[in-house]
């Protein structure tokens, strides 16, 4: 069998030495079509000249700028807040005869200045408090009823950052009836 694999190998060496000599010794012709076009061909024609076309030139390629690694130190973090919730008043509480309603709103991290972010709160709806740098927030004379409050924090352009989940109070103001007179 190895006798074979050597029989082979050398039948195909000497099967391909013609070959590389067909194209080693190929010549090219250079002339003019008829339309005075220059034309070229390995075949002579009429009117050609044999071609000996020039040697190629060899250039390194030029090195690239090596793009700079960004390390993690200087990747600035990516901010994001982990909790954020109203936690007083609490949802479905009532709050009797309060001249004022105040809010306190749970975030963390703390409320993020730097970056331009503040805080707004919600109620039925429409902004009551916007760009507050607090998390204690007073509302005024709030009507009687239930009222849906929600917070928000906003960046500079005013999109919202995080929302906190929608609570539920109720107003209720006592009423003193006067004697008819």
């Amino acid at each position: 069998m190895l006798m074979n694999m050597n029989d082979i190998a050398l039948k195909s060496l000497l099967l391909s030495v013609p070959l590389f000599t067909f194209v080693a010794h190929a010549e090219l012709y250079k002339g003019l079509d008829a339309e005075g076009n220059v034309f070229y061909s390995d075949q002579p024609f009429h009117n050609a000249e044999k071609f000996i076309p020039p040697s190629l030139s060899i250039a390194d390629a030029p090195k690239a700028k090596q793009k700079k690694k960004v390390t993690e130190e200087e990747k600035p973090a990516e901010f994001k807040y982990t909790d954020f919730d109203i936690i007083s008043p609490t949802n479905n509480q009532t709050i009797w005869n309060e001249p004022q309603l105040n809010v306190t709103l749970q975030l963390k991290p703390g409320l993020n200045t730097a970056e331009g972010h503040t805080a707004w709160l919600i109620m039925d709806g429409k902004p009551v408090v916007e760009n507050s740098q607090s998390t204690s927030m007073q509302i005024g004379q709030t009507d009687r009823g239930a009222h849906q409050l929600q917070a928000q924090v906003r960046d500079k352009e005013g999109k919202i950052v995080v929302r906190s989940r929608a609570i539920i109070v109720h107003i209720k103001k006592s009423v003193v009836r006067r004697p008819a007179l």
